[in-house]
């Protein structure tokens, strides 16, 4: 097994683990011919720099190693004026919509939120908002590393008292 053979065996024995904390549901199961046709597409020479560069860091230190140079700025409140991008996936979202009295929320997805970015209105403040705010915070991290100083994370004390529930 080329998993074994390249020491990412136990990496991926633990995956769902991994992606359930930035995931809603993460494909662990995928069929057979979707893995190969994706393959097939795949650049292998991206693999080898990878894996040439490759360093170990336990999943809760991800978070730590983002860079002491930028801080995220986290806030518990928004307040009139800065817009809420919900960049949980489309399902959770319309699962459980976010809604603020007053407050602006829009829904633009975390794998989208890097290309459509720079196409928002640069006067304003965007607060990045998913559940467990792993995906937020990284994304927030990358988009002021490019420059965007107009980012923050929105972590608001209670979740679920400010979220509410469409259940």
């Amino acid at each position: 097994n080329t998993a074994f053979e390249i020491g990412t065996a136990e990496f991926a024995k633990n995956m769902p683990e991994y992606c359930g904390v930035i995931s809603k549901n993460p494909t662990t199961k995928a069929k057979r011919y979707r893995i190969e046709h994706e393959e097939k597409q795949f650049d292998m020479a991206v693999l080898e720099r990878a894996l040439e560069n490759a360093r170990q860091v336990a999943i809760d230190h991800v978070i730590d190693e983002l860079g002491e140079d930028i801080q995220v700025e986290h806030v518990a409140e928004a307040t009139a004026g800065q817009v809420i991008l919900d960049i949980r996936h489309p399902d959770e979202a319309e699962d459980e919509p976010l809604q603020l009295s007053g407050i602006e929320v829009q829904t633009l997805p975390f794998y989208a939120l890097n290309n459509r970015f720079k196409e928002l209105d640069a006067n304003r403040q965007y607060l990045l908002y998913c559940d467990k705010g792993v995906m937020s915070r990284l994304h927030a991290h990358h988009l002021l590393c490019e420059g965007h100083q107009n980012v923050r994370v929105y972590r608001p004390a209670s979740l679920k008292s400010e979220a509410g529930s469409s259940k």
